[in-house]
């Protein structure tokens, strides 16, 4: 077979998504069980999902300090030979918590999968919270916090998120060393006894899965006893309206913007439109902000809008960083470019490119076993079937700019934005 070097390969038009199969089953004690069965290389990537995360907690910051303490000991081990038994494995484990979830995940050889699997089990069912490993997770967190604080950006994102939902709400409370410092051990099992039950539980398996390693997962998480867990959100009530707060930062050249507002969650009519419309605002790097702003003005260097999705709601922000001197200039630029979205159509090549880039994204998506994996988590957590990505691509390929410009004019107004300012202009 000889290679046509002189020729490039054809160019083909993305039309479709398909999504690889993903098994689903739920177990008799409620547990939901999701399996991923692709790829050559003989690995498996084993992810434990509870749902709740700070909508259900017991008080602030102990949904995040729970699962990051589940690995830092357990009945059987403590931190140190946890991560020592890991290591010599050469597989990795790791524990955290959105604000809608927590999760604990390895990854493995399949030859090591049955001696990683025990030890998932002390982590997810059997963890100690030691006294000792809270004290130094609490003196390291306010640490951190402190770090974080002489820093705009993270300041910025802290006040938008507080002045959208509220401080006192699971998606609007901020972390603060009196919340670090009211943490305890009984706090913490509390939680932990009435947060991780069997029927907010996801269990997600990808990779090489053999008939042994299924059965095995089946056979640790099917034997649990069932175990229900009472999720209830409560949407925030209306809030005394922000449209400007500035926060003075001492000694800094630069000034952080954050300018917002709430939205909705992924199964919202105008989701999949807002999708595309966001990645023309600002959504990938050929976006109008950059072109603007960055290229042909030079005010930031980067500058990006994104529309963050939690489980029960969600909100667009426009996020920068620029020279004290460019402040005004950009808050201008950035209004014009998202009046430019209600007062004229996108033009026929510009949509095409950023329905062709957005199609490309999709495709690597589904590469490979752990990328589908996400599409099943983010499906699974947010009640959405397999084909909701389908759906989207289909979307994308058949939105208008007609279509995109009633949506500006419904959701990019200046008067409904929360703007954040930290700097000292």
């Amino acid at each position: 077979m000889s290679i046509d070097r002189k020729n490039g390969p054809e160019i083909k038009k993305i039309t479709e998504l398909r999504i690889p199969p993903i098994r689903k089953e739920t177990l008799s004690n409620g547990v939901e069980l999701i399996e991923v069965n692709m790829g050559t290389q003989n690995l498996v990537q084993l992810e434990v999902l509870f749902r709740g995360g700070r909508i259900n907690e017991t008080q602030k910051g102990v949904s995040r300090t729970v699962a990051r303490l589940l690995k830092e000991g357990t009945l059987s081990y403590t931190g140190s030979e946890l991560a020592e038994e890991v290591d010599f494995y050469g597989a990795n484990i790791s524990s955290g918590a959105s604000l809608d979830y927590s999760y604990v995940k390895i990854f493995t050889l399949n030859k090591y999968f049955h001696k990683m699997l025990p030890i998932l089990e002390e982590v997810v069912y059997k963890p100690s919270f030691s006294e000792e490993e809270l004290q130094k997770y609490a003196k390291n967190s306010i640490q951190k916090l402190k770090v974080e604080m002489a820093k705009s950006e993270l300041v910025a994102y802290k006040a938008i998120t507080e002045k959208l939902y509220g401080e006192d709400h699971p998606y609007g409370y901020n972390s603060t060393d009196e919340i670090y410092n009211n943490l305890t051990r009984e706090k913490l099992l509390d939680y932990y006894k009435t947060a991780y039950g069997t029927d907010n539980c996801i269990v997600i398996m990808s990779g090489k899965i053999t008939e042994d390693i299924r059965e095995s997962v089946k056979a640790l998480f099917g034997k649990q006893p069932e175990k229900k867990v009472n999720l209830v959100f409560n949407q925030p009530t209306e809030l005394p309206k922000i449209l400007s707060q500035r926060i003075k930062a001492e000694d800094n050249l630069q000034s952080a913007i954050k300018i917002g507002c709430r939205l909705f969650k992924r199964d919202h009519e105008d989701f999949r439109d807002m999708f595309v419309l966001n990645t023309i605002l600002g959504g990938y790097f050929g976006s109008r902000l950059m072109s603007s702003l960055r290229e042909q003005k030079g005010y930031t260097y980067n500058i990006y809008s994104s529309i963050d999705m939690m489980i029960y709601d969600g909100y667009f922000n426009v996020s920068t960083e620029v020279g004290n001197e460019y402040l005004e200039p950009t808050l201008d630029g950035i209004y014009n470019e998202m009046e430019r979205l209600k007062n004229e159509k996108i033009g026929e090549e510009e949509l095409a490119m950023v329905k062709n880039y957005l199609s490309g994204n999709f495709l690597n998506m589904v590469d490979g076993p752990f990328k589908v994996a996400g599409i099943a988590k983010v499906g699974a957590l947010n009640n959405l079937d397999f084909g909701f990505y389908e759906k989207l691509m289909s979307r994308i390929h058949s939105v208008s700019a007609d279509d995109l410009q009633g949506l500006a004019h419904k959701y990019l107004i200046r008067g409904n934005m929360t703007e954040i300012i930290v700097g000292n202009p």
